[in-house]
């Protein structure tokens, strides 16, 4: 069985926020990719909703994702949103299943 991982993680962004989310989330998302075990680690952008984005990740365990948690460039990452978010960021963690 597999011990690898999916994450979907949710930000909604306030009105106008786009630009900046992308700017903020930009060191984030080049030092994770760097991480051992990291398998994807992508942002998507809503096309309907620009300042609503989902980060699609990939992780080869829950001990890996558990060492990307405690990541300062996630901890900044989390700091840099709390000004452009509506709500908290929404994560995800799953198991596939099939």
């Amino acid at each position: 069985m597999s011990t690898d991982l999916h994450v979907i993680a949710v930000i909604e962004g306030k009105p106008g926020s786009a630009e900046t989310i992308k700017a903020v989330a930009t060191p984030c998302i080049e030092a994770t990719r760097k991480e051992p075990g990291c398998l994807k680690y992508n942002l998507h952008q809503d096309q309907a909703r620009p300042d609503h984005f989902i980060f699609v990740e990939h992780w080869a365990s829950s001990e890996i994702l558990d060492q990307h948690n405690k990541a300062p460039h996630l901890k900044a990452l989390v700091d840099g949103l709390a000004d452009l978010t509506i709500k908290p960021l929404e994560v995800s963690v799953l198991k596939e299943l099939f």
